[in-house]
């Protein structure tokens, strides 16, 4: 089993949504600050996952403003895959 951890990227707030690999709602969409306050609720949310299974993080891919996100995945052992929206959007 899959989770798929997909965020929309902005300057300000991201937005997450959490479904596992059968597209079941694991946690309803839900809002957290660019900021460390924002992302250690995000992370609170990531502990509430079963971490015997793959968590799947794909943030939007919006210039810079993912930047200090990624950075915070990295150092708390996340992996994640950015995605194109534009080229998303070509696909579908």
């Amino acid at each position: 089993m899959s989770y798929f951890v997909d965020i929309d990227i902005a300057k300000y707030k991201h937005d997450c949504f959490i479904q596992n690999h059968n597209s079941k709602v694991m946690h309803n969409s839900f809002t957290f600050k660019n900021n460390q306050t924002g992302f250690k609720e995000f992370l609170s949310v990531l502990n509430f996952l079963d971490h015997s299974q793959k968590i799947k993080i794909r943030p939007e891919s919006t210039s810079h403003y993912g930047s200090n996100l990624k950075q915070f995945l990295e150092v708390n052992n996340y992996d994640y895959m950015e995605f194109n929206p534009h080229l998303i959007k070509i696909f579908f």
